[in-house]
């Protein structure tokens, strides 16, 4: 049985949302850290869009930054 792959640039984003979140709460509250994640998710994705590299903007890719940071406040929250 294979499990599913998930897509490199899918993990990169959940990873980097995920440090944000945790960088931007550590010493705070937790949901300043997510509140960081999802700003810096929201502009990466309108740079994507202003930018004329063959990235797209990408409502998943900002999905899986802002889940990044949902995982690490429900830690925190629940630790």
């Amino acid at each position: 049985m294979t499990l599913p792959q998930l897509p490199k640039d899918k993990a990169n984003h959940f990873i980097y949302g995920l440090l944000i979140a945790a960088i931007g709460g550590s010493g705070t509250e937790p949901l300043i850290g997510l509140a960081l994640c999802v700003w810096m998710g929201l502009l990466k994705e309108m740079f994507d869009r202003l930018d004329d590299k063959p990235t797209k903007p990408s409502f998943i890719d900002f999905l899986a930054t802002l889940l990044g940071g949902l995982v690490y406040y429900f830690i925190v929250l629940t630790a």
